[in-house]
């Protein structure tokens, strides 16, 4: 099966492409009870969707441990991003290959980067909702739930974050709001925490 034909049959349906773009939204695994709630139908409907979409590649299954009884079945997403293009792009390898030239400068391409995601940043006229990532902020930090660069990170770390984080901290600035934006590291399978340094 073609990748057009693979996402064709996973998105075609409208109940399998809502449990889909549910389950990448937030990838917390989930019980097939769990999903028909969400979804709004029966769990024999979403039994039948999840094991299509695990069949598809889409999502993966495992049995929940340390249960009484017989442990319920979890499914989860089986990639961190969901993508269509036809001919492939390879955006995340060029995204990689640049961000491991900028580490190899050492602390001049850090800065490089940083200055990069200020400068986008300050241009994100809607805010940081125009990047489609999930962003939860906390007091004194911001939590990038499925952070969009993540790819990336495990190729030059200090690059791709020094980006990120000058780019939530120009957003910040475009709004009024002050303090230095710092790395402070993954959230979990999917996500990055900044901390928000108070300018003395």
């Amino acid at each position: 099966m073609s990748q057009v034909e693979r996402v064709a049959s996973a998105l075609g349906e409208p109940t399998r492409r809502n449990i889909l773009l549910a389950l990448y939204e937030d990838p917390e695994p989930r019980t097939v009870d769990q999903v028909a709630a969400l979804a709004g139908v029966h769990r024999t409907v979403a039994f039948n969707h999840l094991e299509r979409l695990a069949e598809l590649g889409y999502l993966v299954s495992e049995k929940r441990r340390g249960v009484r009884g017989k442990p319920a079945k979890l499914y989860r997403p089986a990639h961190r991003r969901l993508e269509l293009s036809h001919p492939q792009r390879r955006f995340g390898e060029l995204a990689a290959l640049l961000a491991a030239s900028l580490g190899g400068l050492g602390e001049p391409g850090v800065e490089a980067a940083r200055a990069a995601g200020l400068g986008f940043g300050r241009s994100l006229a809607g805010g940081l909702a125009e990047l489609g990532a999930d962003y939860l902020v906390e007091d004194s930090s911001i939590v990038a739930r499925n952070c969009v660069f993540r790819e990336a990170c495990d190729c030059a770390r200090a690059v791709v974050c020094g980006l990120h984080s000058g780019l939530l901290e120009g957003a910040r600035g475009r709004v009024g709001l002050v303090g230095q934006v710092v790395p402070g590291g993954p959230v979990g399978e999917t996500g990055c925490r900044f901390v928000i340094k108070e300018n003395c």
